[in-house]
């Protein structure tokens, strides 16, 4: 039984009561780090400029005073010599440093648009998630959430942080596709039921691998349905061959479905859940970041406010220091050194 990507999947969407400004918010967070990064940049040119300036002149200086010792190079002409060299490449470094300035305000401007509509659209997919599964409003922010807390704590690199937060957001997409008669069923599923719905995880990797921004979500949304001894699915990967970030979510994707309210069940209480959660270590759930997860789990969930829009506002306010790996420093001397190579 498959289930097709247009069946069921509504028609028209509403701007959710709970979005926030993500524009405005991008443009007060991306503007000051990417002009303070432009800042940097613009420094080194400075500097860098200066320097040569100052190398030429010992340089030449050193070339009239000692290699031409012999054939009467007074000190008065060698200075000469090394303060025109110096005027000469400081007046090429003040040429370039317009162009490489407005080539730095060129590409600042397109990686601020990417940046917004990156952005923009993980919140829109995220929120497109849950209108296909009401029951579960709010679960994809709140694990979000928690997914960046926890990978934060256990000191993840950057990539690794990014891939968990938008795998997170987006482990579901591929509900997208499952028939709402199955999606929405009150009782148990039965087997070619429940073959159907698993098919969500192949549905997510197909919609996630299309495009480049949201490609890193794919280790989360092929992977939070596998269990750590091997009796996942979908492909029944064990250990530590399931990546981190979808070990990782697979205890935060657990956590907040026993700890949240769903038509058929009330809230389990935090102390409650996670005793629930410790008879899967070591085959649901990896062990050592079980045991991390237990230990900070009622930090976390201390924090998280009830309110879905500050539950969003708090969830971007956190990811906005990551918001400068958008546009890396390598990026910025890119333009530097095209701007050099165009300019010889």
């Amino acid at each position: 039984m498959n289930a097709k990507l247009s069946q069921d999947v509504p028609g028209a969407l509403h701007r959710p009561s709970t979005s926030i400004d993500v524009g405005k918010w991008l443009e007060r967070k991306l503007v000051p780090s990417f002009a303070a990064e432009r800042r940097r940049l613009a420094a080194d040119v400075i500097w860098l400029g200066a320097l040569a300036s100052l190398l030429a002149g010992v340089v030449v200086f050193a070339y009239f005073s000692f290699g031409h010792a012999g054939i009467g190079a007074s000190p008065t002409g060698s200075a000469r010599a090394a303060g025109l060299a110096m005027a000469i490449f400081g007046a090429m470094a003040a040429l370039l440093y317009p162009i490489v300035h407005h080539g730095q305000t060129r590409l600042l401007s397109a990686a601020s648009m990417v940046a917004q509509n990156n952005v923009e659209s993980l919140v829109i997919l995220g929120k497109l998630i849950e209108t296909r599964d009401p029951d579960t409003a709010g679960h994809n922010l709140r694990v979000t959430t928690y997914a960046l807390m926890f990978s934060e704590e256990l000191g993840l690199e950057t990539a690794t942080v990014m891939r968990c937060v938008k795998g997170a957001l987006l482990h579901d997409i591929g509900k997208l596709a499952v028939p709402d008669q199955i999606l929405g069923k009150p009782g148990p599923l039965t087997d070619d039921e429940r073959q159907v719905m698993q098919t969500h995880v192949e549905h997510g990797v197909a919609i996630v691998t299309q495009a480049d921004a949201i490609h890193d979500a794919e280790s989360v949304v092929s992977g939070h349905h596998e269990r750590y001894d091997g009796t996942g699915y979908p492909q029944g990967l064990a250990g530590e061959a399931i990546p981190i970030e979808a070990r990782i979510f697979a205890l935060i994707d657990v956590f907040d479905a026993l700890t949240s309210r769903r038509v058929y069940k009330p809230p389990i209480p935090i102390p409650e859940a996670l005793d629930m959660m410790r008879k899967g270590r070591g085959t649901h759930f990896d062990p050592y970041l079980l045991d991390r997860f237990v230990a900070l789990a009622p930090g976390f969930a201390s924090q998280l406010p009830q309110d879905e829009q500050a539950l969003l506002t708090m969830l971007m306010e956190r990811f906005s220091p990551y918001l400068r790996n958008i546009l890396p420093r390598q990026m910025l001397l890119s333009v530097t050194e095209a701007a050099l190579s165009h300019s010889t």
